[in-house]
This record gives C-alpha cells, sequence and structure tokens, in this order.
C-alpha cells in the first residue's frame, strides 16, 4: 500500500467506510502511522536471522566508513541512523581489512579500560558507548576510509503531502500501520469492540511477520543442534535427554 491507501485503510478501520470524514487530523494521523512503522521495524528487527533487514526506500547499502586518525580511538556515529551495529572492520598499516572483536566494560572487570590504551598501537576490539565507536588499543597509524561498521537503521519515514510513499517491508504487511493506527483512535474515543478486533487481528499479524523474516533465509540449509535436558524421575534419579 502507499501512503494514500494506508490512510483510507485506517479511515476504514476506523469506521467501516474508506471513504467518510473522521475526526482524525493528517498530522495525528502521520504520528501514529510513523509509530506503527517503528514497531513494525522493532518486530522485524527482533525476528530476522541471517538475512539482516533494511528499509527498500533507502538507496545506499546500511555500511559507514570513515577515516582511521592516528592516535585517535573515539569515532562518533549518527544516532539517528544507527540501529543496530551488526560487525566493525578496519585497515592494517598494510591497508589490509580485518575484524575487530566487539566489547563491553563489562568484560573489564578487574581490569583498567584506560590502561587498554596507554600504548598505540594496531586496534583489536571496539566498545559501542553513546553515540560513539571506540577503539582499543588507539592506532598508532593513519587510513582514509579505513574504518568501517556495518548496521542496520531507521525506516524511511511518512511526510505530510506523502502520497506514493510505500512503506519499505514486506507488502503483505503492510496493513499493520493502517490497523495499527486505527487501533490507537478507537482505544482513545473508547471504541471498545473494535479496540478488541483490532488488537486480536494485530496479534495474529505479529505472530506472522515474526515467523515471515525469522525463516526468510530460504537458501540456506537449517542448522540442527542437540540440547540436553536434565530431569529427575523418582524412580532412576537425574537422567540426561538429547533432543534435536
Amino acid at each position: 500500500m502507499n501512503y494514500t491507501q494506508i490512510k483510507a485503510d485506517t479511515t476504514f478501520w476506523i469506521s467501516g467506510d474508506s471513504t467518510v470524514t473522521v475526526d482524525f487530523t493528517a498530522a495525528d494521523m502521520l504520528i501514529r502511522h510513523n509509530e506503527r512503522l517503528n514497531e513494525v521495524v522493532s518486530i522485524i528487527m527482533e525476528a530476522d536471522g541471517r538475512w539482516e533487514w533494511d528499509d527498500s526506500n533507502l538507496t545506499t547499502l546500511p555500511i559507514a566508513t570513515t577515516d582511521v586518525v592516528s592516535g585517535q580511538g573515539d569515532y562518533q556515529i549518527a544516532a539517528s541512523d544507527f540501529l543496530n551495529i551488526i560487525k566493525v572492520e578496519m585497515k592494517d598499516e598494510n591497508g589490509e581489512w580485518f575484524l575487530l572483536h566487539p566489547m563491553s566494560y563489562a568484560d573489564t572487570q578487574g581490569i583498567s579500560v584506560t590502561n587498554l590504551d596507554d600504548t598505540a598501537g594496531t586496534p583489536t576490539m571496539y566498545d559501542k558507548v553513546a553515540n560513539s565507536i571506540i577503539l582499543h588499543t588507539k592506532p598508532n597509524y593513519a587510513s582514509t576510509g579505513g574504518l568501517k561498521a556495518f548496521f542496520q537503521r531507521a525506516p524511511h519515514y511518512f511526510v505530510i503531502g506523502d502520497t506514493t510513499a510505500v512503506p519499505g517491508f514486506n507488502p503483505l504487511y503492510h496493513s499493520y500501520i493502517s490497523m495499527g493506527a486505527a487501533l490507537d483512535y478507537c482505544s482513545i474515543n473508547d471504541f471498545n469492540t473494535r479496540v478488541v478486533y483490532l488488537t486480536n487481528r494485530l496479534a495474529e499479524m505479529k505472530a506472522s511477520i515474526i515467523k515471515s523474516y525469522s525463516t526468510r533465509s530460504k537458501d540456506e540449509p537449517l542448522r540442527m543442534s542437540v540440547a540436553k535436558n536434565e530431569y529427575t524421575d523418582q524412580s532412576s534419579g537425574s537422567i540426561s535427554e538429547n533432543r534435536i
């Protein structure tokens, strides 16, 4: 659905007729649509696996590069663009790419984080702090375009005046936005019967979104692992059972 159709569909779920006028201003409807868009993106990002989602409206790949500055460990990122860092790579002094390993302050219990950067060299790790990627140790060389981050980002939002804009995810689930906005309106206005119906429909669609995005890498073989389940039987004691 394009945005004109999403607005009409919202009116339908509120009133049963997409052509009537409802007391739902364009500005308020826009806010609710973008909030429901955020909700869908959050569901998708939590569910997707080896095929990371990105809004199909965006014309660049979710890969960012920046120059490495000798002696600089802190590289700021645009918080509005980066929702999730997938991995970070860096060039060494010879211009060869290598993978940096993620870390956290929680990993350094009993160790001074400051001491990690006492001696400059080739970084091996990075930490995500607020709006920055922090390299450890600090690099002792410069490299043009030598730091690369692979990430997931915010969706392309609707704006006032949009008519043909289309949500950048699976079209089977575009009505989640219109139904969600309709639910918000009906909840505020105590349309209780519609609230119950829309709540149930959205729950069903959410389950379908999760299933679809968690299994969409059809070109890769399924991997099965053996899980151990320990339980106690009164007659035989503790038994380990291997299950797939």
